[in-house]
């Protein structure tokens, strides 16, 4: 009990610190290597970003991966072979959630909340991939849990984490360019959605479309959705 209460003392000091980094999870903590200080951790999601999210975290102790794309994070359990893996996040927090001291979310933007929400009434601290949520009440759910219950969290802005975003924002702050009343923002490039496809191909063997659909929207398999075009 008094080590996991020394690892989460740990884990709190370090988020916090690293909330202005947002560059890697809990980034700081790469320091900690003797193992008695080193975080047991779970990951939900460990393709793609997640994957990075792994490698920052290497340090640390890996206790579970859950993933719902077999292939997608074959990577990631080809480095971590004993690592015990779940497609269900939810398995894994009845089975792990009490043995951990952080969780580390990397899925996609429409499965943010229900995972960091069911970690933190665990008592577990998290690291999330922006953003924060689907909307504004689940937003203010996730940050006022947090407070009510002194668990550190990291919201993953890389971008708004450099150096120069800093700067604008301390130079608006400072009165620099005077009182800002409007603001024009724009967005280059094709963003663009594409038509939703027709076809309905079989759903691969290797993926559960069903948790990756989670509380979204049912909509048949495509892979023009999953796991790259989510934002249909």
């Amino acid at each position: 009990m008094t080590k996991q209460i020394q690892r989460r003392s740990v884990l709190k000091a370090a988020a916090t610190a690293a909330v202005g980094v947002g560059i890697a999870p809990f980034q700081s903590l790469r320091a900690a290597t003797a193992p008695s200080e080193r975080l047991n951790l779970a990951f939900i999601g460990v393709g793609g970003r997640g994957t990075a999210n792994v490698k920052g975290l290497a340090s640390q102790n890996m206790v579970a991966f859950a993933d719902v794309d077999e292939q997608r994070a074959g990577k990631v359990f080809g480095v971590y072979p004993n690592v015990q893996r779940f497609r269900d996040y939810r398995k894994m927090l009845d089975a792990v959630g009490s043995k951990i001291d952080g969780i580390v979310i990397s899925t996609p933007d429409h499965m943010h909340f229900h995972p960091a929400w069911a970690a933190m009434q665990m008592g577990v601290h998290v690291y999330l991939e922006k953003p924060l949520a689907h909307d504004v009440n689940e937003t203010r759910m996730l940050t006022d849990y947090a407070a009510a219950n002194s668990l550190a969290t990291q919201l993953g802005a890389q971008r708004h984490a450099f150096a120069n975003m800093h700067r604008v924002v301390e130079l608006i702050q400072s009165g620099a360019i005077g009182d800002v009343t409007e603001v024009y923002s724009w967005v280059g490039g094709d963003r663009g959605m594409p038509e939703v496809p027709k076809d309905r191909p079989p759903v691969p063997a290797h993926l559960d479309y069903d948790m990756w659909i989670g509380p979204a929207k049912y909509r048949p398999y495509h892979p023009s959705f999953c796991p790259y075009g989510w934002r249909f």
